[in-house]
């Protein structure tokens, strides 16, 4: 954009870099430019944290933007795998956000929110009225602050923290033990022991699991080897 935000970013950071991927907006964001801050022309989808560990030194670093609306899962998921970003402040659009910070047992509380809350520690900062906006979209928007956790477990455990996730909540409406029979290679009979020895029955269905619900179960999957299809 313009530089609506990094007009002030750029005084207030140790060190500075944005990404654009307007070429024509270069000779106006050029102004923005010095020793310590940087603007790079490139699509954010397309950057590699070898890139970010180069310009920062290695250092922490903190994600700030207005997310296009169209892309905002995709650039969120690019910050998780980034590990020297450590935190993000982001505005998306105020059902995205919902998500993003819904509870068990909520309407809004999906995958996405239970994967999301897993790696990050999700806080709302404030909502922002399309009104607010020139010209006024369509949609009010909410400010989010997502800031890294430190989860004991490797990378395999992960991606299968994030396969039983979008599993259990496959169709919402259905129970946990219909959703989890379309993808393990056992019997409702078996199912139903396993989520019981977690204090779960055949009537629970994935919105009343918490996310500490759900790594138990992940636990319990991994530890009795069985194979998401």
């Amino acid at each position: 954009g313009l530089g609506a935000l990094t007009q002030f970013l750029v005084k207030d950071s140790k060190k500075y870099l944005a990404f654009e991927i307007d070429l024509s907006l270069k000779e106006h964001l050029t102004q923005f430019e010095n020793e310590k801050s940087k603007i790079i022309y490139i699509d954010f989808m397309d950057v590699k944290e070898i890139d970010i560990n180069n310009y920062f030194n290695n250092e922490e670093v903190h994600l700030v933007g207005n997310l296009p609306y169209y892309i905002t899962t995709p650039i969120i998921f690019k910050f998780l795998e980034m590990n020297q970003i450590k935190s993000a402040t982001i505005m998306v659009q105020k059902e995205v956000g919902e998500r993003m910070i819904s509870a068990k047992n909520l309407k809004s509380y999906n995958a996405f929110s239970a994967i999301l809350q897993y790696y990050t520690h999700v806080t709302k900062v404030l909502n922002v009225k399309k009104e607010m906006f020139s010209p006024v979209p369509k949609v009010d928007s909410m400010v989010v602050r997502l800031t890294k956790i430190e989860r004991p477990y490797n990378d395999e455990f992960h991606k299968l923290y994030e396969k039983v996730s979008k599993l259990a909540f496959t169709q919402k409406r259905k129970t946990l033990v219909n959703n989890l029979q379309n993808g393990l290679n056992l019997s409702k009979d078996e199912i139903i022991k396993l989520i019981s020895a977690l204090h779960f029955d055949e009537k629970t269905r994935a919105e009343a699991l918490s996310v500490e619900n759900l790594i138990d179960l992940t636990l319990e999957i991994q530890k009795n080897n069985i194979h998401i299809k």
